[in-house]
């Protein structure tokens, strides 16, 4: 079934803990359409590839 309203998408950095002093070791891109629903739809070396691919999906028409 077809989600309702534009796709939302964010980019949220990788660290191997919470600890937010530790170096970013990758980027995920998650769907935020539904917040109650978050998913991880893909994980990234660079921040400008997954903000590429967070745009790709947010203007992508399934």
């Amino acid at each position: 079934m077809p989600k309702s309203g534009p796709r939302q998408a964010r980019v949220e950095p990788i660290r191997d803990a919470e600890d937010i002093n530790l170096p970013v070791t990758g980027w995920n891109v998650i769907d935020e359409t539904d917040p109650s629903n978050e998913i991880v739809i893909s994980e990234h070396d660079t921040e400008a590839e997954a903000i590429r691919v967070a745009e790709e999906y947010e203007q992508r028409e399934d």
